[in-house]
């Protein structure tokens, strides 16, 4: 695929930009054909004296014997203050956009522009927004982070970096359980003698520079999971030999990958005289104590809520007692059927999300679970609110993680989310990841903003047939159309449906009913219509009703709220109430003041058209000279019979 000059490119120059007017058809665009997904691969770690570039400084570590010396202050990203001028995250705040709009003023336009932009660049590609008095947008990578913010401000956007907590009250999150340390992994070394030196050596005796040279393997090592942003040796177990290093990612999801990968495979290197070689061992997560400028150490603890926390929450309620309606025994994933190999589906629905809960953090939740067993992830979207609708589809390739998703999710609730429902697993009704794929392909969903779309995923046993373990768990691209027509149909029916078709009365929903001339209706119906649309029309509210005093209009706003209820914002304005509700009103109460138009009978089927309403005369072809059946030139005619 090709991009014209009119294309935008990511300003890292990673690539061609995710637009959908890049120098192709809409409907022929895959955004994944072009996109750079070999996320697994990094570089080791560089210099750089630019804070606001996210780029983190390589830690010389002060040796005490074999104990390292505690490192600088700001070396990792939770340990910058939000008040220094210099500090970045992975998460940023819209304050305006480009045509003045404040923050909080105008959910639809805000979203819209900010989405605009996510459709253009790459770097949105790993980008979540949500609303809550403004726009905020959650990054996987520090880098896209900080490149989004140059970029945006440069388009006339006002941005900036806001922190954790913050970013937790504007999600409705539990401030507590959100993690600062996001990205860091503790690693643990041990080592230990060659197998060919143990008849020689009795014992290790590590200098200085074996720990330097150490730290830099560590770091190599690191770096085929993603960038290593910073790293640093903080503990050391001498009766042991066990180095623990402190290691932080520019990316969240490469943190992720690293830990499971660890843990499934750990990796071992020999030393340079080869007579010593270390291993990794149990790596997790970092969760040590936070920095004295932390927003979590001075402001004060809010439950999902908005609620001050004096005590922490009770623990989390086992719905493993409750039981399913008996509609739902044919979908319910069974784990003796799957052992015993009588149900092969794959393909599952994970229900009761919480709406907030976007699709990294279900991907985290995913890789800490079942780790390199799924190949396939939608978390479904509602496009208006931006938030998903309370399900996602999952497949796997291999059982085992069915398996842990039966014993470790299902039943459980939602640690730091708004919701007191538990997570439910069913079969899905579309399975396996060929049928997933072909049915995605050719949808309008593809040509959503990035976070919208489908993922997939490369498993663990496919990375190891191509010899690359430590690639499990990466994106992979998604497959282009391959039926165009298909697609327009889809990209028509999201322009005029969107995600859920409406469930009420409206003239869309009438227009999309209606398959043929004729099922617009009689003469009666279409001439009342036009009728009922003239009355709508502000102009002709004017001239239909005479001025009032003030204190009538509201007199006729507190009638119209008691008899027909009140709109989606409150009480309806006297402008909105329609014409034919406020001439009641005038009868009912001022009868004899004002003399008003009244609606004329359309008359008989197939009559002349109805005389002008409200002074305007219905022109050659309008409703109102509609006459039953077809037009005398489309009017069939049949041998031996009188038409």
């Amino acid at each position: 695929m090709s991009h014209t000059n009119n294309s935008p490119h990511s300003s890292t120059g990673a690539g061609p930009s995710s637009s959908p007017f890049g120098g192709t058809d809409l409907t022929a665009y895959s955004p994944e054909a072009v996109r750079n997904t070999s996320r697994g691969a990094g570089t080791t770690i560089a210099e750089s004296s630019r804070a606001g570039s996210g780029q983190g400084r390589t830690q010389v570590t002060i040796y005490q014997g074999l104990h390292p010396m505690p490192h600088r202050l700001g070396t990792f990203l939770n340990e910058l203050a939000n008040t220094d001028k210099d500090f970045v995250s992975r998460f940023l705040f819209v304050g305006e956009i480009p045509d003045g709009v404040k923050a909080g003023s105008d959910f639809e336009m805000e979203m819209f522009a900010v989405q605009h932009q996510m459709k253009l660049y790459q770097v949105f590609n790993w980008c979540v927004p949500t609303y809550a008095r403004g726009v905020y947008l959650r990054f996987d990578n520090i880098r896209d982070s900080c490149e989004s913010h140059q970029l945006l401000n440069r388009r006339t956007f006002k941005m900036f970096f806001v922190d954790t907590y913050d970013f937790a009250i504007a999600k409705s999150q539990d401030t507590s359980s959100i993690n600062e340390f996001e990205g860091q992994v503790k690693l643990p070394i041990v080592v230990s003698l060659a197998k060919h030196r143990h008849h020689k050596q009795p014992a290790i005796v590590l200098a200085t520079k074996d720990l330097i040279w150490l730290t830099e393997a560590v770091e190599c090592t690191m770096s085929i999971y993603g960038t290593v942003r910073a790293s640093a040796h903080t503990a050391t177990d001498e009766e042991n030999l066990i180095f623990t290093f402190r290691i932080e990612f520019h990316s969240v999801e490469a943190a992720n990958r690293a830990v499971a990968s660890l843990a499934r495979d750990p990796i071992w290197g020999l030393s340079d005289d080869e007579t010593w070689h270390w291993t990794t061992l149990e790596p997790s997560g970092w969760n040590g104590t936070r920095a004295a400028n932390s927003p979590h150490r001075h402001n004060p603890q809010i439950d999902d809520l908005g609620r001050l926390m004096t005590h922490r929450h009770l623990q989390q309620v086992d719905f493993r007692g409750l039981t399913r309606h008996p509609a739902d025994a044919h979908n319910r994933v069974r784990r003796e059927k799957i052992m015993d190999g009588t149900d092969v589906r794959t393909t599952i629905m994970l229900r009761n999300i919480p709406n907030k809960l976007d699709w990294m953090t279900l991907k985290g939740l995913l890789d800490e679970v079942c780790f390199g067993t799924f190949d396939f992830l939608y978390l479904r979207i509602d496009f208006k609110t931006s938030c998903n609708v309370g399900y996602a589809f999952i497949n796997f390739s291999d059982i085992t993680g069915m398996i842990a998703m039966l014993d470790r999710v299902e039943h459980c609730g939602w640690k730091g989310y708004r919701s007191n429902k538990a997570a439910e697993i069913s079969y899905a009704t579309i399975q396996g990841l060929p049928a997933l794929v072909q049915k995605f392909r050719n949808s309008s969903v593809m040509q959503e903003t990035p976070y919208c779309r489908p993922r997939v995923f490369m498993v663990y046993e496919e990375a190891r047939a191509d010899n690359q373990v430590r690639s499990a768990g990466t994106e992979m691209s998604f497959a282009r159309p391959d039926n165009l027509s298909k697609l327009q149909r889809s990209m028509d029916s999201a322009r005029s449906i969107g995600l859920f078709p409406p469930t009420g009365i409206s003239e869309a929903a009438r227009r999309r009913n209606e398959v043929s001339a004729y099922d617009h209706g009689n003469p009666r119906e279409l001439a009342t219509r036009q009728i009922v649309g003239n009355l709508a029309n502000p102009d002709v509210k004017k001239n239909a009703l005479p001025n009032i005093e003030d204190h009538w209009k509201q007199e006729c706003e507190l009638w119209y709220l008691m008899t027909s209820g009140a709109g989606h914002y409150g009480r309806i304005p006297y402008e909105y109430i329609p014409v034919s509700a406020v001439q009641q009103f005038l009868r009912e109460h001022r009868p004899s003041t004002f003399t008003f138009v009244n609606l004329p009978d359309p008359g008989v089927i197939g009559g002349p058209a109805p005389s002008a309403v409200l002074g305007s005369q219905p022109a050659a072809g309008t409703p109102g000279n509609a006459r039953a059946g077809p037009s005398s030139a489309q009017r069939p005619r049949f041998p031996g019979r009188r038409v």
